[in-house]
């Protein structure tokens, strides 16, 4: 492992005309983010369902969002009432909320 190290040394060169300044790194106590998760009684497909349904975005949708929701849409088939997802092979996975999961 010396050896190794060794020759690794020696095949770089150092400037000691430049100097070199440290990287300092900060760790904090809190974190920097917070995810705000609250019950709304609308299930994880709402969006998709209510895009696919009626072409409506929600109310405060930004245009990332309205793109996001696009894209997911071309994997969603809507039967009446009840939300598919197609799967790679085209297979109809049905999807439930958190009570019919349950």
């Amino acid at each position: 492992m010396a050896d190794a190290l060794t020759t690794l040394a020696v095949m770089f060169d150092l400037n000691l005309e430049f100097e070199l300044h440290p990287i300092q790194i900060t760790k904090r106590d809190v974190s920097a983010y917070c995810m705000n998760v609250g019950n709304d009684n609308k299930p994880w497909y709402f969006d998709i369902k209510q895009y696919i349904k009626c072409r409506e975005y929600p109310y405060e949708a930004s245009e990332n969002d309205k793109r996001t929701i696009r894209r997911l849409a071309m994997n969603f088939f809507l039967s009446g009432e009840v939300l598919y997802r197609r799967n790679h092979d085209m297979v109809l996975l049905r999807c439930v909320d958190e009570e019919e999961a349950k």
